[in-house]
């Protein structure tokens, strides 16, 4: 469709119309017509003498007409189109016509506007579908340039690609009329650095720039740039970027001094067009980019076939080679002949290799000759035994290694038999049998075209193993039968030692290899049967459980031969007190046990335990010494109201033994239904007694005091437990102190006494009821030496209370120093360490033995009760006290005497030279808050009355 402009006259038919108006309406010597195109100016028409006229750059200028002359303006929506000028005397209606011109001019223009935005959309279209019409860069490139080139004058055009990765930029288009040196395509320039150009600083900074040559040069000097090698008078940019706005180039527009400025709308259009320019380098960069990551993903699928087709071809292969060499070593293992298991062989391995001709050579060191147990040749039917030569088996003979010979080799010294036809490709491998060289397989060929390889020689070499297996087989075939029968014989003779050997195992598993009776094992199975035939209705039996008294002090005191010697004894001496059929047995250690079969009473039984502890009042002679070593006997009765298994018999027998024990040793016990139930009430003892450990109140300490025979005053006090139980009362110590020692709380009860009594203690120096020179007596028991804290928290006690140690007296039994002497000695030492005293407790009553005297150091002897007791009956009794008393004088020890119940008693302790008396003739054991310390402090001052 044409615009209004177009139907009318061009702008020179139109202004010369419009002076030949003015021209006719007169006063007018000359007249000129001016219009803008773009910057420059261009006369429209004109009639006169025009040409002495100002033109309309000049008038744009300011500068006014000359005198006689004038000029007016053509102006239409707030622009300057043109000018109109004269001389001479204006028209009235000039105004009128310049009017008009200026509106066909307005016209013009916007047509002209029009067609330049039109070609400008069709230029940007035609940018924008470069990219599919052009993928690659190398033909796009000079057609944007042309495109380019129709919007403004383009004649010194670059565009710039920007490589992220090493942050720099190339030219792969640069024209540019002056520029002698133009970059090379390939070349790399950094984005930043020394002497970076106007390029790189352009993408730096990401937006557009519009440049005189005057600000090239001053930005070049700030920036530190390189200066362009022909400074243009006017330099364009602007960055390229992608759809997602990231950087990718740049297009730059050069202008010289010979070349128009753009114009402020070609300007724009160029800024316009690099957003356009960007989109459609993105779009052909990645279209290059997706050819090349098509065409390399291409290559390895390409590549990826081609080895799954030779994986699928090899895995064929080793199919079918796993196949034969699954069928070759099921050959192996049959019992076939050597010939047809060799011709078998050479079947299969003609599917693996071509082998049409083969040999076995086999080669005999007693007789030296090289046998041929099969051969298929095409030009030897048979081949003869013979001597080793220099051909080629006998050259893998000699290295022990395969051979492989092709057209193209020789070995030097190697010759062929006479008469033989030499092969073109010769392959042999040694056989082997269990490392030994038994002789060669080779395969050879006539035909030059069948080479042999390593793949043939690796197949040949396991087909060997197999043949050297075969060769095995046959060699163990013939050694087999002497085998056989020297196996046979060698049979009989180890079944009869292994008849021997078992029946000397099975009595060893079921007997004490020290006494040869029968173990713990043993009796548990014949307790077993005896009680499942007592329960059928069987003889009723009776379980005897045997233990050795001090039989631990005899091995430690005589060493174990002589201990070993006494089980014997004591087990011979045990089976003469039984009857034949009786069954006895060493359960281990110095315990016995005896079933006794047909027993109905008791009173059979008791015959039996009594002439057993009869027989061990007589002494043992061991090492030369007379030895005594008592035993103690516990009895049970088989009944099947009370048991339900025969283990439990066992059990209870050994209880009435520990019973015997507990009465004193050498002795018997029957089980009885009494002990049964006192052995129920031991367990709930223990466990009511650990309670009374937890708890405040139960547990009492009684202090009974002891005074100076000598003054009669208070000398100390020996504290002694006791037990206010709850429901069963006042107990004293030897009913639950036994039951403390067995189930390990004696150590706890040591301790809770130890803390109780130092506590009382210091109460009663805080009350001046006690002084320095009072000793308080503790007993403790031998378990304390187990433990390897007892001396660091009797320390702590003593710290604690505030006591001087040599107040705190100890009192330790013999039996202390018996079970553990080391432990003892080591504890006692460091007791003595904090200055805590120490009392051997009831001296005289056990082996009294002057070496724990002299070995352990004690700073109190204490006389047992039993002998004060019979101090005025019996003179056997004053001998052994003043013996004690005068063994106390020399080793300058303390004697406390107990148990003084009389005047006479005191009297005669006192006269022999006693120091310190205890007994219910001065007080008895009383609680703390019970003392009657009056009549303690009249003791002292009446030292002969009687209490």
């Amino acid at each position: 469709m044409k615009s209004t402009a177009e139907y009318l006259d061009d702008p020179e038919r139109a202004a010369a119309r419009a002076l030949s108006l003015l021209q006719g309406l007169g006063g007018l010597s000359a007249a000129a017509a001016w219009g803008r195109n773009g910057a420059a100016w261009r006369r429209l028409a004109a009639f006169g003498d025009a040409d002495g006229l100002p033109d309309g750059e000049t008038l744009s200028a300011g500068e006014s007409p000359p005198a006689g002359a004038g000029a007016q303006a053509l102006r239409a929506g707030g622009q300057s189109l043109g000018w109109l000028v004269w001389r001479g005397a204006p028209p009235a209606q000039l105004e009128t016509v310049a009017a008009l011109l200026a509106g066909h001019l307005q016209c013009e223009a916007l047509r002209a506007e029009q067609a330049a935005a039109r070609a400008a959309n069709e230029t940007m279209l035609e940018i924008s579908l470069l990219a599919g019409e052009c993928p690659a860069l190398e033909r796009m490139l000079p057609r944007l340039h042309r495109l380019m080139q129709r919007l403004l004058d383009a004649d010194n055009f670059s565009i710039a690609l920007y490589d992220e990765d090493c942050s720099a930029f190339h030219f792969p288009f640069y024209v540019d009329r002056r520029d002698p040196m133009p970059p090379d395509p390939e070349r790399i320039f950094p984005l930043a650095g020394p002497d970076a150009s106007l390029t790189a600083w352009l993408m730096r900074g990401g937006a557009p720039v519009v440049l005189t040559g005057e600000r090239i040069e001053e930005l070049c000097s700030q920036e530190a740039l390189a200066s362009p090698a022909q400074l243009p008078v006017f330099w364009m940019g602007a960055p390229l970027a992608n759809a997602a706005d990231e950087l990718i180039g740049a297009v730059v527009l050069q202008v010289y001094d010979d070349q128009p400025m753009p114009t402020s709308a070609e300007q724009q259009w160029f800024m316009f067009a690099a957003r356009h320019v960007g989109f459609a380098l993105d779009r052909a960069l990645y279209h290059g980019r997706l050819e090349r990551q098509v065409a390399l993903r291409t290559s390895e699928l390409e590549g990826a076939n081609a080895r799954l087709r030779a994986e699928v071809a090899g895995r064929k292969r080793a199919e079918k080679f796993q196949d034969v060499l699954f069928r070759i070593a099921e050959l192996s293992n049959t019992s076939l002949s050597l010939e047809a298991f060799l011709s078998g062989l050479h079947r299969l391995l003609l599917e693996m290799v071509a082998a049409r001709n083969c040999v076995v050579a086999l080669y005999d060191m007693g007789s030296d000759l090289i046998s041929f147990p099969y051969c298929a040749d095409e030009y030897a039917s048979s081949l003869r035994a013979r001597k080793p030569g220099k051909g080629l088996i006998e050259q893998v003979l000699h290295s022990g290694r395969p051979l492989l010979l092709d057209p193209y080799g020789s070995l030097p010294g190697v010759v062929a038999e006479e008469g033989e036809m030499p092969p073109k490709s010769w392959l042999g491998v040694p056989l082997y049998c269990d490392h030994e060289l038994l002789g060669v397989l080779a395969v050879q060929s006539y035909d030059g075209e069948v080479v042999y390889g390593y793949r043939d020689q690796e197949v040949l070499e396991f087909v060997a193993n197999h043949i050297g297996a075969a060769l095995a087989r046959v060699r163990a075939l013939e050694s087999l039968q002497q085998a056989y029968a020297d196996l046979e014989q060698r049979v009989r003779e180890r079944t009869s030692e292994l008849d021997a050997v078992n029946a000397q195992l099975e009595f060893d598993s079921l007997h004490d290899p020290l006494t040869k009776l029968p173990n713990r094992n043993y009796f548990s199975k014949a307790l077993r049967r005896a009680w499942d035939a007592y329960l059928d209705g069987g003889d009723r039996f009776a379980v005897v459980f045997i233990d050795l008294d001090r039989f631990k002090l005899v091995n430690d005191t005589l060493g174990h031969l002589a201990g070993d010697h006494l089980l014997f004894e004591a087990g011979a001496r045990i089976r003469a007190c039984l009857r034949h059929y009786d069954f006895l047995a060493r359960l281990g250690g110095d315990e016995f046990a005896v079933l006794m079969f047909g027993m109905d009473a008791v009173d059979e039984c008791e015959i039996i335990a009594r002439r057993i502890v009869s027989e061990f009042e007589r002494p043992v002679i061991l090492a030369g010494r007379e030895v005594f070593s008592t035993a103690s006997v516990g009895v049970v009765l088989a009944d099947r109201a009370h048991y339900r298994q025969a283990d439990d018999l066992l059990r209870d027998a050994d209880h009435a033994m520990y019973c015997t024990k507990q009465q004193g040793r050498q002795g018997y016990t029957l089980f009885s239904h009494q002990l049964r139930i006192d052995q129920a009430d031991q367990l709930a003892l223990e466990t009511e007694l650990r309670r009374a450990l937890e708890e405040e109140g139960q547990l009492l300490p009684y202090y009974q005091p002891f005074i100076s025979a000598a003054t009669g005053e208070l000398a100390g006090f020996e504290t002694l437990v006791r037990w206010q139980h709850p429901q069963r009362g006042l107990m004293s110590p030897g009913v639950f102190l036994p039951v403390a020692e067995d189930s390990g709380l004696i150590t706890r009860l040591d301790r809770y006494m130890i803390n109780a009594a130092c506590a009382q203690l210091r109460a009663w120096r805080a009350e001046g009821r006690v002084d320095e020179d009072c000793a308080l007596h503790i007993n403790l028991s031998s378990a304390n030496f187990r433990d390897p804290d007892l001396v660091v928290w009797i320390g702590e006690r003593v710290a604690h209370y505030q006591l001087p140690p040599a107040m705190l007296h100890l009192e330790i039994t013999e039996s202390a120093l018996i079970d553990q002497p080391e432990a003892a000695a080591t504890a006692m030492q460091a007791l003595h360490g904090l200055g805590v005293r120490l009392a051997l407790d009831d001296f005289g009553t056990g082996y009294s033995a002057l070496s724990y005297l002299h070995r352990y150091r004690f700073d109190v002897l204490k006389i047992d009760q039993s002998f004060v007791f019979d101090l005025d009956r019996k003179q056997e009794s004053v001998a052994i006290v003043r013996a004690i008393l005068a063994l106390a004088r020399a080793l300058d020890l303390d004697v406390v005497a107990e148990g003084v119940e009389t005047a006479s008693q005191q009297a005669m302790l006192k006269e022999m030279g006693c120091g310190m008396l205890q007994g219910f003739y001065f007080a008895k054991p009383a609680p703390a808050w019970a003392l009657d310390w009056d009549k303690l402090a009249g003791l002292g001052r009446e030292p002969d009355r009687v209490a």
